[in-house]
């Protein structure tokens, strides 16, 4: 495959993703190559591809008679993720902390100031999207694996569509953020495990319908059981 191939096809995935997680593209919505090639200008062979690698992501999946369509958001679903953050992004910070410079906690620090602000704002849930998501990637980038970003990135982009039916100015992000940070910038590892789960677990709880709970038997069940 060319790297122009390549390139295009990469494109293609991240258009289609960014729509996805923000909503244009909701639940139940078709995706059918021939037209997403027709709007972005592209040929059908990168469209395929980038299909693929949201299918492999959980963002869209087959329909009889229908074809390719947009995954639904499930309360299952939103633990099986929630669960799996947990476990790597804790992994992320515990090979991370250790290997913070100076220049990372600068941007922590002014990611943290900006997300708080601009929650206020008109424009709260895409701001606290993009500025959300890069503090927590500043940190996890400390940890030096390619590999475990990428899969923290696609884990974090599901929370994000799960994220699209709660008002982030209700939520908790920016104290948790501050603990966060604080036990950066001493380097305890622990201190900074024990914060990110506390987000990742209480964000999941805050977005639940209420009388809904942690489903029974499920992996985060037994997961939060260890916080």
């Amino acid at each position: 495959m060319s790297g122009i191939h390549r390139r295009v096809a990469d494109e293609v995935y991240a258009r289609l993703r960014e729509q996805i997680v923000t909503g244009q593209r909701g639940p139940g919505d078709r995706l059918d190559p021939t037209e997403v090639a027709a709007e972005l200008g592209v040929s059908r062979t990168p469209v395929r591809e980038a299909v693929l690698r949201l299918d492999a992501d959980g963002l869209v999946h087959r329909q009889p008679y229908k074809g390719v369509v947009v995954a639904g958001i499930s309360l299952a679903g939103a633990a099986d993720v929630t669960a799996l953050r947990l476990h790597l992004e804790t992994l992320a910070v515990r090979a991370a902390v250790p290997r913070l410079a100076d220049t990372d906690l600068v941007s922590m620090r002014d990611l943290h100031q900006r997300l708080d602000t601009a929650i206020q704002g008109d424009d709260a849930q895409e701001s606290f999207r993009t500025l959300n998501r890069e503090f927590h990637l500043t940190l996890y980038r400390a940890a030096g694996s390619p590999l475990l970003l990428r899969h923290i990135e696609d884990l974090a982009a599901q929370a994000d569509r799960f994220r699209l039916h709660f008002d982030v100015r209700h939520g908790r992000a920016v104290g948790d953020h501050a603990d966060i940070l604080s036990a950066c910038e001493v380097r305890d590892t622990e201190a900074v495990v024990a914060a990110t789960r506390r987000h990742i677990l209480g964000s999941y709880l805050l977005m639940l319908p209420a009388g809904q709970s942690i489903p029974a038997g499920s992996l985060l069940e037994s997961m939060a059981a260890e916080a």
